[in-house]
């Protein structure tokens, strides 16, 4: 198991965006840290501020941070290990920080990235593909959030599904798409969905959903192998994220031949972010 040199490469490029690598300068052999600007091709999330931002990958750190707060941080992190940048008790000192700031954080996730050495998946007959105008004229009836989010800084680009079998089939809504109106199956006849959102210059980021009835059947990592492979030969690299604490995600992740490879946290502005709420809007 492996991650190609591609790939890292890659990946490299589009940090140097994320967090303006090019203005950053060393706070220790294995931490950099740049002022904030939000350049053209970096990863925008929605709702979460880039006052201060941390990518941890291959052992080190990149901190971007409003700019008068970088003598701050370099005080505080010059003895934050990378590999251990996200222990709780660092991170509720940060969050300490931020809260003077009217910021907190709100997440910390874990990454995937291909694995160079996966065995091709060959794909099963009968899977429907969606493209970006069949993803947005599907919004009002699609049942699958984590496929596709339909984040405005995040577009979804693409999807594939597997059809629901006469077992568990629910009636169609009777909110009708473009898509149903040409005879194709519409979002709503999906067992199962993976996604993907153009997240950057150089990556497109893979969800899965499936719905209660049929998990359990393998649906979800040989989706987002297939989906994987498919973003692979349009030289972007694909990417899954999950949170630390979802095993099940995890799992479908190392089983969909990625392997983890770089963690991030996130900031937003203070009692703002609402995981809860905000999955609903």
């Amino acid at each position: 198991m492996s991650i190609s040199k591609h790939t890292l490469n890659i990946i490299q490029k589009q940090f140097d965006l994320d967090c303006n690598l090019g203005e950053a300068h060393k706070i220790k052999d294995d931490m950099w840290i740049a002022p904030t600007v939000v350049l053209p091709g970096s990863r925008v999330i929605n709702k979460l501020d880039p006052f201060f931002r941390v990518i941890i990958f291959m052992g080190k750190a990149y901190v971007m941070a409003e700019e008068s707060t970088i003598p701050g941080w370099e005080e505080i992190l010059k003895d934050y290990p990378a590999e251990w940048f996200f222990n709780y008790s660092r991170l509720r000192k940060i969050d300490r920080i931020l809260n003077e700031y009217d910021r907190e954080i709100v997440d910390t996730h874990i990454y995937y990235l291909p694995d160079a050495d996966a065995p091709v998946i060959i794909e099963p007959e009968g899977l429907r593909w969606f493209n970006e105008a069949e993803i947005a004229d599907s919004k009002e009836i699609n049942p699958f959030h984590n496929a596709w989010p339909y984040s405005p800084t995040q577009p979804d680009v693409i999807g594939v599904g597997m059809p629901k079998g006469k077992t568990g089939e629910t009636v169609v809504s009777t909110v009708q798409s473009k898509t149903q109106a040409r005879g194709e199956l519409s979002v709503t006849e999906m067992a199962a969905l993976a996604g993907a959102s153009l997240d950057g210059k150089y990556v497109k980021q893979i969800g899965i959903d499936v719905l209660p009835e049929y998990r359990g059947q393998g649906y979800a990592p040989m989706l987002v192998s297939v989906l994987k492979q498919k973003i692979m030969t349009e030289e972007y690299i694909p990417f899954y994220g999950t949170a630390e604490s979802h095993a099940i995600s995890r799992m479908t992740g190392v089983r969909s031949g990625f392997l983890p490879a770089f963690a991030e946290l996130f900031v937003g502005k203070k009692d703002a972010y609402d995981p809860d709420r905000n999955k609903e809007e």
